[in-house]
């Protein structure tokens, strides 16, 4: 996390940079010059330095947020255990793995970020990194095979994932834990139900082969002859 930290400082003495900067031409330059050729001279450099400081706050966000994501991935490949989902009983609490990555998002991110960042770019940032944290982490679970003790194992880490993103205060990115939320059911539920879930609410938007995907990562696919139990492509055109 002190790569981070570094990061944050720099992104804090940039932004401190550009609000003193526009506060210097707005209150000291402007007002005491006449002549409207110079003013226009002087809004000119005025644009150019505020663009340049714009250019490398956000290269040092973007950074930022590929270490952090670069931190979240190889979080899940070394702590997630091989049979943190296929289990067969039931556990009670988040995997370790979820547990890590949502302290450090709780503790070295969220707060964090709203030091030196503010405003609407401190809303755009939560939102870029709520997205490419969803991804990330389906990525990850598209990776395992789920038991029903599993598949119930990874609704509890979805939850605890759930309540950490919620202080990213974007509805789009808790829309988007939602419907992975819904997602697990598919994991769950009785085969011969599969069809009454499949286009319900948010599932009824995801495109047909990626649901068709995710119900392949259950462990009984082949044994209870799923593949026989889905809607037909045909009659689940995506709108």
């Amino acid at each position: 996390s002190s790569g981070i930290n570094a990061e944050y400082g720099t992104i804090g003495n940039a932004n401190i940079t550009y609000h003193n900067l526009d506060k210097f031409f707005t209150e000291r330059i402007l007002p005491n010059i006449q002549d409207p050729g110079i003013q226009n001279e002087v809004r000119k450099v005025r644009q150019e330095e505020m663009s340049r400081i714009e250019e490398k706050i956000s290269s040092e966000i973007n950074h930022s947020l590929n270490i952090i994501i670069g931190w979240i991935k190889n979080v899940l490949k070394s702590k997630q255990e091989k049979d943190d989902f296929n289990s067969i009983c039931t556990a009670q609490n988040a995997t370790k793995a979820c547990n890590e990555v949502c302290q450090f998002l709780s503790t070295h991110v969220i707060d964090t970020f709203k030091g030196p960042i503010d405003g609407d770019n401190l809303q755009h940032v939560m939102m870029e990194l709520g997205v490419r944290f969803h991804g990330a982490l389906l990525d990850h679970l598209l990776t395992y095979q789920y038991s029903i003790a599993g598949a119930l194992q990874l609704i509890q880490d979805i939850h605890r994932y759930k309540q950490t993103v919620h202080h990213f205060k974007e509805p789009f990115v808790g829309q988007l834990f939602d419907v992975m939320s819904k997602l697990c059911q598919l994991l769950i539920v009785e085969p011969d139900k599969l069809r009454e879930i499949w286009d319900e609410g948010s599932l009824a938007k995801i495109e047909h082969g990626f649901l068709v995907q995710f119900v392949k990562l259950r462990a009984d696919y082949r044994k209870s002859n799923i593949q026989s139990k889905l809607p037909a492509y045909s009659a689940h055109v995506r709108q």
